[in-house]
């Protein structure tokens, strides 16, 4: 090559050299702005949680407040000025969280280089982290080996059953069936009480002896099987730790820094964990006011005392919302302003915010209020996606189901089954069913087993043997020998209403025999669903469609269908407009929360309901319940709410007017 070719290739080098180093500073300092802008976006009160460095910190974070962006710029912050990834632990109650919060800070994180190929986050639940670290010395945690398996609910329960019949107790009594033992068993763990004491409280004395004999089966053939359940992942990390000081020693020196989101939700259990673990710097970050849990085990005490365990604690607050227009938030200040970690929730946004409060005869005149309220929503240009109804309880929302589906409006349900998949509505929905279509052998079937005696065998043969139709009364085999006389009385029914009538008051006795643990509930939703019945004007085969059109997610554009929910499985969800059904005396508080504790956690569920609005919210209930019962409005609510009656015709119109019933219009004191 001559002189000159190879001083042109030289050139040629040195410019790409420079190029690619330019390109490469400039993308550097590219991310560098991206971050230190991400930063900037931080509001005062959020800055100063990421720059604390106290050994202990509680951060009080309201509803909307930016709680998982102040956290994890608060671990980036720490990473950026160099402490290893390694070195964090971040606990959080959900995968779902676990995943977003260790995605965004790897994004706020990405140009700092990791200084092993060990060197990485650890972000989880408490289980997850604890399935972790059992499954790298497990018999050292007591286990045969690292290959143990993990239980589901399910499969818990199935070794609850062998463990009654190893005890000679019948696992279908309803003293003790598989699900209450278990739940009671969890409780007792979760909460660090004494479990003879809680099986004593819950069996009674006599029979505490026997609980306890099917418990320590229970855990016999959990270890001989090599399997664990949920509890046991936490019970088995919190007991080495208190048994081998020098493990807890190994954790502490291995995570410096532990992050824990949601602690409210904490219960006694793993408060546990983090004693054993205590860390050199330990951030929590919760919200006392949105601790709903104490069903499960949660203890709000556990973040409302931690300056008073933790001396040298610092205490910040975040109070600035970007979720909710001010009018809610006022309410949402108003309703826990007498908790003991109360804050003061101030709104970020420009907007309004509407509260309208709506009282109606009947819950399915509220129901029906709810679809006109989707439709001229819909017909205003709003997306369905943008609306949600809650309620206390998964039965209030029954009525609310009748209703959507006999309009067809698609909903997605969160806490409890959707009526149409609840075994009493299908077993009620059956007998309809085959009075509609007397070839459905599906629903005739289904029918056939619900009588006493009669099982799927008997039932097919019956079915088989079906020649001159369902009013041949040779078909019907043993108890349901009646079936024909009914089907006659269906035909009969001047209204839906009334056919509703006439098979509730059959088909009780069936409930009663099939579902002997909870028929009381089952027949409750019966109830409410025969209740709907008489209001809807329309055809059996309307009705029936509305059950049988196929409702789940996959079956139409997720912007088409609203939300429905219960408070509990509403909380961490936003929408733009909220309808809280069910706010009456008797609704809310729930009728057994008696003691203040009881009491103060039914107004922080409510707290959690009303933040869940960012511009809409509307807050109803009926002068009776779906047992006929009167009731006044929620006492929780400000005493002075303007109230309208309403009247909600077919679910298409509403009509306002002053609020006129007596029982409606006397304010109890507020709780």
């Amino acid at each position: 090559m001559c002189e000159a070719s190879k001083k042109s290739a030289l050139r040629r080098c040195i410019f790409l050299l420079l190029h690619h180093t330019l390109r490469a500073s400039l993308s550097i300092r590219k991310i560098q702005k991206v971050e230190s802008r991400r930063t900037m976006h931080l509001n005062p009160s959020q800055a100063l949680v990421v720059a604390t460095r106290e050994k202990r910190l509680l951060v009080l974070a309201g509803a909307g407040t930016g709680k998982t962006a102040t956290s994890v710029h608060w671990v980036a912050d720490i990473i950026r000025k160099g402490t290893p990834r390694s070195a964090v632990l971040m606990i959080t109650f959900t995968r779902k969280a676990a995943t977003e919060m260790a995605t965004r800070v790897e994004r706020l994180i990405s140009s700092i280089p990791k200084k092993s190929t060990h060197d990485v986050l650890n972000v989880g639940t408490y289980h997850a982290i604890a399935s972790i670290l059992l499954r790298q010395e497990a018999e050292k945690f007591g286990l045969l080996n690292r290959r143990f398996s993990t239980l589901d609910e399910s499969e818990a329960q199935s070794i609850w059953k062998s463990a009654l019949k190893q005890c000679s107790v019948d696992p279908k009594s309803p003293l003790f069936s598989p699900g209450k033992l278990h739940a009671r068993y969890s409780l007792a763990r979760n909460t660090c009480a004494d479990t003879e004491a809680l099986m004593a409280d819950t069996f009674g004395g006599n029979y505490m002896t026997s609980a306890m004999r099917v418990v320590r089966t229970y855990e016999e053939l959990k270890r001989a099987a090599n399997v664990v359940d949920y509890d046991d992942l936490l019970v088995l990390w919190a007991q080495r730790m208190h048994r081998e000081p020098e493990y807890a020693a190994k954790l502490r020196a291995r995570w410096k820094f532990v992050l824990v989101d949601e602690m409210q939700d904490n219960n006694k259990l793993n408060q546990l964990i983090l004693d054993g673990l205590n860390p050199e710097h330990l951030l929590v970050v919760g919200d006392a006011n949105q601790s709903i849990y104490g069903f499960r085990g949660s203890d709000v005490s556990l973040i409302v005392d931690f300056p008073r365990r933790n001396a040298n604690a610092k205490i910040l607050k975040l109070e600035d919302n970007y979720r909710s227009g001010q009018a809610i938030l006022d309410l949402a200040n108003e309703i826990v302003s007498r908790e003991q970690a109360a804050l003061t929730l101030h709104s970020a946004k420009t907007s309004e915010a509407i509260i309208d409060y709506r009282m109606y005869l009947t819950p399915q005149d509220e129901a029906n209020g709810v679809v006109g309220w989707v439709k001229d929503g819909v017909k205003a240009g709003n997306k369905a996606i943008q609306y949600s109804v809650l309620s206390r309880s998964s039965r209030t929302l029954t009525a609310l189901e009748v209703a959507l589906n006999f309009h067809q409006i698609p909903y997605k349900k969160y806490g409890g089954l959707t009526l149409a998949d609840s075994a009493e509505v299908k077993d009620f929905i059956s007998f309809l069913r085959v009075a509609h279509n007397p070839h459905d052998r599906i629903a005739i079937l289904r029918a056939l087993t619900q009588f006493p005696g009669i099982g799927e065998g008997t039932a097919a043969k019956a079915i088989a043997a079906q020649t001159e139709g369902l009013f041949d009364k040779t078909i019907w085999p043993g108890a349901a020998a009646a079936m024909p006389e009914w089907l006659e009385d269906f035909h009969k029914a001047n209204t839906l209403g009334e056919m509703g009538r006439m098979l509730q008051e059959r088909i009780r006795p069936l409930i009663l025999a099939n579902y002997p643990k909870d028929a009381e509930d089952r027949l409750g939703t019966i109830n409410a669903l025969v209740n709907s019945m008489d209001k809807l004007n329309g055809s059996l085969e309307t009705f029936l469609d509305g059950f049988t059109i196929d409702r789940t997610s996959d079956s139409f554009h997720p912007d088409t269908a609203i939300t429905i929910s219960t408070i509990h499985s509403a909380k961490g969800l936003e929408w733009d407009n909220v309808w809280l059904i069910g706010a009456g005396s008797t609704q809310m508080p729930h009728p057994r929360a008696q003691f203040e504790s009881e009491l103060s956690e039914e107004r922080r569920l409510l707290y959690v309901a009303v933040t869940r609005a960012r511009t809409n919210l509307v807050i109803s209930y009926s002068s009776e319940n779906d047992r006929r019962q009167g009731q006044t409005p929620c006492r929780m609510l400000p005493p002075k709410a303007p109230w309208k009656f309403s009247r909600a015709e077919a679910g298409l119109q509403n009509r306002f007017g002053p609020m006129q019933r007596p029982q409606a219009a006397q304010q109890p004191q507020s709780i």
